[in-house]
């Protein structure tokens, strides 16, 4: 099987091993991102191993790199992590497609980031989906789907890593199964969602309406691809990247986003709706990525408020 990759490394990594260590790979395609040098290491060392390597822009996808698609001749191209949509005529190469690796169930959580509102929205699995593609996003036939439970407190990083740790092994079985068209079911045309890449607003935390639960959640979500979930302290913005729930009766009379004790020893306590209490174990600032126990040392006392956004006015302070 002569196969093409295109792929965001490290994430289909265990693809290239897989796909190397059999003889079945041809070459790898990057996908050309501006100010990001992360693909040069890898495309130096994947050179250094013998493989040819071609970078993909929305330009030359349309031109060159068909041309050379055409004289590589693949039987096969596997795409894992790649947002520029590929041209119909393009598909048509290979003698069986394009398949695609999707971190999400399909139809119900389609788009570029299906892990990001799997974990915000709490679901407890998502799955690997690998699918044929077509001129449309995410709505090619079903090959393989793999159920993934999601740990609580596991955030997106961790997520992603332990997914794409199982991908060599789906490959293979993609690779198996992939010449007989029966193999290939249409997606359910029920529950069909697609999920746009997050905006400010869905990785910014409302204190006011979300739970103590959705706000976990979204700093999990957060964690690392967006640097954590955004909120405001003394009008600037911060960014949390770990919490943790308090185990203790729902505590009355306070306002969601206060600051309850904060303590040089002890840490950051922030008041949330329903009563709920979370600890701020992590935050990333101008000062730099602090525990919590280190942020108290900037002089956030009790009684001070995370917000929502720059313009929110302090309210008065509890010595």
């Amino acid at each position: 099987m002569k196969t093409i990759l295109i792929g965001a490394f490290p994430i289909c990594l265990s693809i290239y091993k897989y796909l190397s260590e059999n003889e079945m790979l041809s070459a790898i395609c990057f996908e050309e991102l501006v100010g990001q040098n992360s693909n040069n290491f890898w495309s130096n060392s994947i050179q250094n191993e013998g493989y040819e390597t071609y970078r993909i822009d929305k330009q030359n996808i349309h031109t060159d790199f068909r041309e050379w698609l055409k004289n590589k001749n693949p039987d096969l191209v596997l795409v894992c992590g790649f947002s520029i949509k590929v041209p119909e005529d393009i598909l048509a190469i290979p003698t069986y497609g394009f398949l695609n690796v999707h971190f999400g169930k399909l139809p119900e959580n389609k788009g570029p980031d299906p892990l990001f509102w799997s974990i915000k929205q709490g679901k407890k699995q998502t799955a690997i989906t690998i699918h044929q593609m077509n001129k449309d996003w995410d709505t090619g036939k079903i090959l393989l789907e793999q159920p993934i439970p999601i740990i609580p407190g596991e955030t997106l990083g961790m997520a992603n890593s332990k997914m794409s740790y199982m991908l060599d092994g789906l490959i293979k079985k993609g690779i198996q199964l992939v010449s007989d068209i029966k193999n290939f079911k249409p997606q359910p045309t029920k529950e069909i969602t697609y999920y746009n890449r997050p905006s400010e607003k869905d990785t910014t935390i409302s204190w006011e309406t979300q739970t103590a639960d959705e706000i976990e959640n979204l700093v999990n979500a957060c964690n690392p691809k967006y640097g954590g979930a955004t909120t405001y302290y003394q009008g600037s913005p911060i960014k949390i990247i770990e919490v943790s729930p308090v185990d203790s009766q729902p505590l009355l009379g306070k306002t969601a986003g206060e600051i309850i004790h904060a303590h040089p020893q002890e840490g950051l306590y922030v008041y949330c709706k329903y009563g709920k209490i979370l600890r701020i174990n992590i935050i990333s600032s101008d000062a730099g990525i602090l525990s919590g126990v280190k942020f108290v040392h900037l002089g956030v006392r009790q009684g001070h408020y995370f917000n929502n956004n720059i313009a929110y006015k302090q309210r008065s302070v509890v010595s």
